[in-house]
């Protein structure tokens, strides 16, 4: 059987003795870490205000600055009434130096393409009298111009491929 103290029963040695007093309490624990920093408080009231001192002198204008750009253009007004053509007496001397003008010009163009043309004819006219002078120069002019023919049939003849004989 198993023995129960509570109900004040003995065991086989005798009867349990009253609990003993309590040990002695241990030391206290070493300090614990730093808590975070707390955040700053609310300004403070602002001071009073202080006494006013004497008004100091008003200075002198300063220099006219620089005109600001100029502003977008209005809208354009309305048209006013026509007016007057000028009479045809007055328009007479104008047209007669325009027509005047323009025959001058034409005459002028007409004047350039003919010069243009006859140093053309110039320079074509000299460039037959060198080439002629050249082939003079290089043949030699015998007075013959069936010479002439012959030397450039000569120089035309093929000569005939003549076949592999068997």
């Amino acid at each position: 059987m198993a023995n129960d103290t509570k109900q004040g029963r003995q065991g086989p040695q005798g009867p349990r003795g009253e609990p003993g007093r309590p040990g002695p309490q241990g030391h206290p624990g070493p300090p614990g870490l730093e808590g975070p920093r707390g955040k700053p408080g609310a300004d403070g009231k602002a001071g009073a205000q202080g006494k006013a001192g004497p008004q100091g002198k008003r200075g002198e204008a300063g220099p006219q600055g620089k005109p600001g750009a100029q502003g977008a253009a209005g809208p354009r007004g309305e048209p006013g009434p026509p007016g007057q053509l000028p009479s045809i007496e007055q328009v007479m001397p104008w047209l007669h130096l325009i027509f005047d003008a323009w025959e001058d010009h034409r005459k002028m163009r007409e004047r350039e393409a003919a010069e243009r043309e006859a140093a053309a004819l110039e320079d074509a006219e000299r460039e037959a009298a060198e080439r002629e002078a050249l082939e003079t120069a290089l043949h030699g002019d015998d007075g013959d111009a069936d010479d002439d023919d012959d030397r450039h049939k000569e120089k035309k003849k093929h000569k005939r491929k003549h076949k592999d004989k068997k």
